[in-house]
Formats: C-alpha cells, sequence, structure tokens
C-alpha cells in the first residue's frame, strides 16, 4: 500500500500535467480561431477559381485540355494532410487510415497501377514508412529504399500559407504533366466544427467537367478568351490547383487544432478526476495513521493504570 509521501508525490505530477494540458487546451483553442478565420477568409476565393474555370469550360464549348484528359491510370498519388505532432486523439490515425483504404480501393480498381505517396506533416510521413516496412517485412524478395513516398513536407501543417501550397502544387503537376504521375487524390480532414471534423477525399487532378457547374449560362456566353480559352485555362488550373490544395490544408490545421483542444480538455478533466481519487486515498491514510496514534496512546495509557 502506497505511503502518504508516495500520494503526495503522485499528486503533485499528476497536478502538473494537468496544468500543462490545460495551457496546452488553451493554445490549440487560439491557434483553432486563427485557423477558422483564414479559412473563412479564403472560401470566397476558393469559389471564385471554380466560378473562373466554369466560365472558360462552358464559354469555350469542349476545349481539349492536359488537365481534363483522362489517362489509363499507371500511377496514382495520394496526398496525405496530417500533424506533425501527436496530442490530438485519433485526428492522425483517422486520416491515415483513410490514406490507406483510399491506396486499397485504388488498387482495386487497377490492378495493374501503382499506388504512392506524398506526405504532409510527420505523423503522415510515418505512418507510410512504417508500412512500407512492414510489407517488405512480409515480403522478403521485394525491392526498395524502404519507402513508397515521393515527397515530404513538414512543418507547415499548423500554420499553412498559400506559398506551401502553391510549391507542392507545381511539384505534383509536373510529375502530373511529365507522366510520373496519372490521378492525384488528397487525404486530408473537413473542419466543421469545433468538435465535429470527417476524414475526407478530393481527386484533384485530372479534373471532371462535372465539378464545374455553371451558375450563371447568359454571363459565360457573353465572354471572349484571350488570346484563347486554353491559354487561359493553362494560367487559371494552376491557380486553382494550388486553391485547392490550400484549402485543404486550412481545413486540416482547423481540424487538428479542434482535435488537440478536444483531447487536451479530456486529459484535463481525467487528471482532475485522478487528483480527486488520489486527494481521497491520502485523507483516509492520514485518517488511519491518526486512528492509529490515538489508539497506540490510549492502549499505552491503559498500561500505566
Amino acid at each position: 500500500m502506497p505511503t502518504m509521501r508516495d500520494i503526495k508525490g503522485r499528486i503533485r505530477s499528476v497536478t502538473t500535467t494537468k496544468k500543462t494540458t490545460k495551457a496546452m487546451n488553451l493554445v490549440s483553442s487560439s491557434k483553432m480561431a486563427r485557423a477558422k478565420i483564414k479559412l473563412n477568409k479564403g472560401t470566397p476565393f476558393f469559389d471564385s477559381m471554380r466560378r473562373a474555370i466554369a466560365n472558360v469550360i462552358h464559354g469555350a464549348g469542349d476545349v481539349d485540355h492536359m488537365y481534363f484528359d483522362a489517362r489509363s491510370i499507371k500511377r496514382s498519388l495520394v496526398i496525405i494532410i496530417a500533424n506533425d505532432r501527436g496530442l490530438c486523439g485519433g485526428y492522425n490515425t483517422n486520416v491515415n487510415k483513410l490514406a490507406l483504404k483510399t491506396a486499397n480501393k485504388i488498387a482495386a480498381k487497377s490492378p495493374n497501377s501503382e499506388v504512392v505517396f506524398f506526405t504532409i506533416g510527420n505523423k503522415a510521413g510515418d505512418y507510410v514508412r512504417n508500412l512500407h516496412q512492414h510489407r517488405r517485412g512480409m515480403d522478403q524478395h521485394e525491392d526498395g529504399d524502404g519507402t513508397n513516398s515521393v515527397g515530404h513536407v513538414s512543418g507547415i501543417s499548423e500554420n499553412p500559407f498559400f506559398e506551401d501550397a502553391v510549391e507542392i502544387a507545381e511539384k505534383v503537376m509536373k510529375m502530373y504533366l511529365d507522366g510520373e504521375i496519372d490521378e492525384v487524390v488528397v487525404c486530408y480532414t473537413q473542419f466543421i466544427s469545433a468538435i465535429t471534423y470527417v476524414p475526407s477525399t478530393m481527386r484533384i487532378l485530372p479534373l471532371d467537367r462535372a465539378d464545374f457547374p455553371l451558375e450563371n449560362e447568359g454571363a459565360s456566353s457573353l465572354m471572349t478568351f484571350e488570346p484563347s480559352p486554353k491559354a487561359v485555362l493553362n494560367y487559371a488550373v494552376p491557380k486553382y490547383l494550388a486553391t485547392q490544395l490550400f484549402a485543404a490544408l486550412t481545413t486540416s490545421a482547423a481540424a487538428g487544432q479542434a482535435a488537440t483542444m478536444t483531447a487536451m480538455d479530456s486529459a484535463t478533466e481525467n487528471a482532475e478526476s485522478i487528483i480527486g481519487n488520489l486527494t481521497l486515498m491520502y485523507n483516509r491514510a492520514r485518517q488511519a495513521a491518526i486512528t492509529q496514534e490515538i489508539s497506540e496512546i490510549v492502549g499505552g495509557a491503559n498500561a500505566l493504570q
């Protein structure tokens, strides 16, 4: 049975942990608020880019373009957006599992295709690396360098900037145009509220004309495109892909902070419960010690009579 000194030591330790989790909860709450502001500010821009692409597609007729041409899928790229750190509940695990499920669906749909990953956040990179090493362990004859990742970026998951999305989009588009990959799917976490965030997927290449409905047909019919609709698409589509990636990064950042806030709030409540139980245990031990001392004093006095 632990002594009173041991119990007091555990109470001090848990109290310190509680202070840490409470502070992390407050920090995550502040960061989530900033991420929500960035997401809300970017939403009109995302919508404007989508409308611009729709106007070009519908206003120019059936224009052929490299970003819209369907290909025979031989190599697919899955982009995973996760956190650099843990302590956020099941946030990282859920999006990583979704990425694996997405990769398995692609492999089942196209048995002769290959799936590679581009990871954003250390937790996504660790997951892909461990997953591939596990598969290599099951197949001793498989060759490779221990990873099937074609790129990794860290340090931007908590506070992404548009420049980060542009840099990633340029790398992805280069691989797509060079024929290294035939489709691109993004696995991210959609922020809905402080307590609701859903792992989601988004196919960004090749683009599907059905994803660009026209809101005002009359306005589109009056537009002219200079020097040509194809040239306009060559300029607009890379910007649109960058905005799509930035939207996924910002909503994932808000969801990650919300997950951290929820996890730290739960940890703080658990710490308070543990402190209460330990305090009760300490009081009982102290009462037992006092009772024993009184019994010894009374016993000694009776012996002297």
